[in-house]
């Protein structure tokens, strides 16, 4: 049996060193590259429990007329706000 936090910390070491040959900088930009994977995961889980759906095309999201899917930038043409920005 693996032990799972020592098989993804040893992961997570193998894939920051190859980071670190392919751009030298890496670790001068890793804060912000998690804090937009973090955003994207945030904003994923918002969209998802407001029934939105992510495929290779994009966002589709309930239409408030029909609740039939409509692409994401249908649900801006009727003035909607995205679910992350809603309070």
């Amino acid at each position: 049996m693996t032990n799972e936090p020592t098989s993804t910390a040893l992961y997570r070491a193998q894939e920051d060193l190859r980071m670190l040959e392919t751009c030298p900088t890496w670790y001068d930009h890793l804060d912000k590259v998690e804090a937009a994977i973090a955003e994207e995961d945030r904003v994923y889980d918002i969209r998802v429990a407001a029934g939105w759906e992510l495929d290779e095309g994009g966002w589709s999201a309930p239409s408030p007329e029909t609740g039939e899917m409509i692409p994401e930038w249908n649900w801006l043409d009727h003035g909607l706000v995205y679910p992350e920005d809603a309070k």
